[in-house]
């Protein structure tokens, strides 16, 4: 054979497979890039669904995060939300409690009471961001942030709420009628009865804030409230606050208060059920503050400042503009309640009504 020709083939044959063996080598390599890839996505997915990771334009649940701190077990109905860095508190689907699962597509809070004890749970986190459970259920009155008697929400977004077993006040129509009337008789400027001389479950201790009200008809001519360790001591409290804080505008019209108040009608609103609201839009305002259950008022660096709670004649006004004047009456700079070293609350009262002055009083508890 001539030497070129075999020359010309040997550097024919070894160029043809180089080829075929780069092409699989960038084959092999893109394989394995793609695997990677989708491999670190999964796990990056995994680790920002398990709340491990924090995506910089992920939704952010730090507020949530913070309510979880330090729980036990908290039940979550709707699924657990993306991202939600779960802070070592084990999260259990209800639907793997068959009686707790029961409860919520029930209607009875003390059922559900008995439930939540029984799976020794520490809260439920129910989605907000839709409807859950049967029409007319608990889980549905829940994931809508309405009021359900034995539970309470301490925490609500738009996405979730987190809720609590409370303790329900209860106050007999004739106790009612006779807290009205230790707080005509200081209002009077005597001096308040025994500690021991009230109802148990009212100087029982038990940090509460109770708001004393005094109206004219239907129409709040003054009132105030006061924290304290017990429902008496906060009643004994807010009646003083009132009767220091009745000034010479308020004399002008109605006269001196000792005398006043046999022509004026009283209220008292022990507040409960009062749950901090993470978002400030009026949408999201509107579907967590029923106006005629609940109010809504703010804290600043300590200082709180509240809505009157709603009356049987009377809701309060729209949410946003209810916190926007309040806001406006106390000298907050602008923009309002959209500072952020404001923190939103809705609450709940239980109000003693006295129907006229000292006429039949209404124990009233909405929702």
């Amino acid at each position: 054979m001539d030497p070129c020709a075999r020359l010309a083939d040997r550097s024919a044959g070894p160029s043809a497979g180089s080829g075929i063996t780069t092409v699989k080598r960038l084959s092999f390599i893109l394989a394995s890039v793609l695997v990677a890839l989708v491999t670190s996505t999964a796990i990056a997915g995994l680790l920002w669904w398990r709340g491990i990771v924090q995506l910089p334009f992920g939704p952010d649940h730090r507020e949530l995060t913070m309510q979880l701190r330090d729980r036990g077990t908290v039940v979550v109905a709707g699924g657990v939300p993306f991202g939600l860095d779960r802070a070592g508190t084990r999260l259990v689907d209800y639907s793997t409690l068959p009686s707790l699962a029961s409860a919520l597509h029930g209607r009875d809070g003390a059922t559900l009471v008995r439930a939540i004890r029984a799976a020794r749970a520490d809260g439920l986190l129910v989605r907000t961001d839709r409807a859950l459970g049967p029409a007319g259920s608990l889980l549905r009155a829940m994931s809508e942030m309405r009021g359900v008697t034995d539970v309470v929400a301490t925490f609500l977004s738009a996405t979730a709420a987190l809720y609590e077993i409370r303790e329900r006040i209860r106050i007999e129509p004739d106790d009612g009628r006779r807290l009205i009337a230790v707080v005509r008789v200081i209002l009077q400027g005597a001096s308040p009865p025994a500690d021991r001389l009230f109802p148990d479950a009212i100087r029982r201790p038990q940090p509460t804030e109770v708001a004393v009200i005094v109206r004219d008809g239907h129409e709040p001519v003054l009132w105030r409230a006061v924290r304290g360790g017990s429902i008496s001591r906060a009643l004994v409290d807010a009646s003083y606050a009132v009767l220091d804080r009745w000034n010479t505008r308020q004399q002008q019209r109605y006269g001196p208060m000792r005398e006043a108040i046999a022509r004026l009608g009283v209220t008292l609103a022990v507040f409960h059920g009062r749950g901090t609201l993470a978002s400030r839009t009026t949408e999201f305002l509107d579907r967590a503050v029923a106006r005629n259950v609940f109010s809504i008022g703010y804290e600043q660096l300590g200082r709180w400042e509240y809505v009157l709670p709603p009356t049987p004649w009377a809701p309060i006004p729209r949410p946003a503009t209810a916190i926007a004047d309040l806001a406006r009456e106390h000298d907050v700079p602008r923009p309002g309640y959209l500072r952020p070293e404001l923190v939103l609350y809705r609450f709940r009262a239980l109000q003693l009504i006295e129907r006229e002055a000292d006429g039949p009083v209404d124990v009233v508890d909405p929702g």
